[in-house]
């Protein structure tokens, strides 16, 4: 029983840990998908898209890393754009990931607030 208890209370660590920052990567570019292959020389499933980036990155396809921020839970942000700036359709796309994100964090923060019994409602 305390194996269990220990492997939920990790899961629930490791849950808070994510959610105590929020990174947003935005490239720009193409990716020819029928070329890409992992390591092993085996076709990249697409569906699985962070691998599929990985294994993009510095290919001449032209995949470029544009914008990151990384916000994390005390206020504190890193960002890193470019020095001439980006189109403004990139900047929304970055925004709007920003955004969603910010708005996911905090309905989950909500549900655990709710389920602790301790929301404001």
């Amino acid at each position: 029983m305390p194996s269990k208890l220990n492997e939920a209370i990790g899961t629930l660590k490791d849950a808070f840990v994510d959610l105590a920052s929020l990174e947003v990567q935005t490239y720009t570019g193409s990716i020819d998908i029928t070329k890409l292959k992992d390591k092993e020389g085996k076709d990249i499933d697409v569906s699985k898209f962070e691998s599929y980036l990985k294994a993009s990155i510095g290919r001449p396809e032209n995949l470029k890393l544009v914008a990151v921020t990384k916000m994390n839970c005390d206020g504190d942000a890193i960002n890193l754009v470019p020095e001439a700036g980006f189109d403004s359709h990139v900047q929304r796309v970055h925004e709007s990931a920003l955004k969603a994100g910010i708005e996911t964090r905090h309905g989950i923060m909500a549900l655990f607030s709710s389920a602790l019994g301790v929301s404001k409602g």
